[in-house]
């Protein structure tokens, strides 16, 4: 006597055409939690990046200046003699701190930041002497949305 056992090909079928609208139903909205927590992971790492420039910048004695292009931005030891003649970009002689890129489809808005070369540097004493009245706003965009790092004169970090 011979028992009938497994799945039959109209078993397996019916199963993957189950599974195959369930994953078109999901993904969009996966897709765009995806986004979504790339562009928070990023605007969390610049903030911490900025933390971290701020405390080196403490600890060395130095200056520290973070360079931004549109999809990364580079943090190093700035050889000019103060933050307002420093030229925030990253010269032969000078240390590499940090060179982070930033994850797909995020990226930075140059055109509305407030120095007019796009990067900021931190003195010392952990100060943006640069940012005489006004704070640094770095505007972080990708198609879900836009998150803002937020850097005053006094060197305090925050996500807007």
């Amino acid at each position: 006597m011979r028992r009938d056992s497994g799945f039959t090909a109209f078993d397996v079928a019916i199963t993957l055409a189950i599974v195959a609208i369930l994953a078109s139903v999901s993904m969009p909205s996966f897709l765009k939690w995806l986004q979504a927590h790339r562009l928070r992971g990023a605007a969390i790492n610049l903030m911490a990046d900025f933390e971290m420039a701020k405390i080196r910048a403490i600890r060395e004695g130095a200056l520290v200046s973070i360079a931004f292009s549109e999809n990364q931005y580079q943090v190093f030891f700035d050889n000019g003699a103060t933050c307002v003649d420093a030229n925030k970009a990253r010269d032969g002689g000078e240390g590499l701190i940090q060179d982070r890129r930033l994850p797909a489809g995020v990226r930075v808005l140059l055109a509305e930041l407030v120095s007019p070369q796009p990067g900021l540097c931190f003195d010392s004493r952990g100060q943006a002497p640069e940012l005489a009245g006004a704070a640094e706003m770095v505007p972080l965009i990708n198609d879900s949305g836009r998150k803002t790092v937020r850097v005053n004169r006094l060197g305090s970090v925050r996500i807007q």
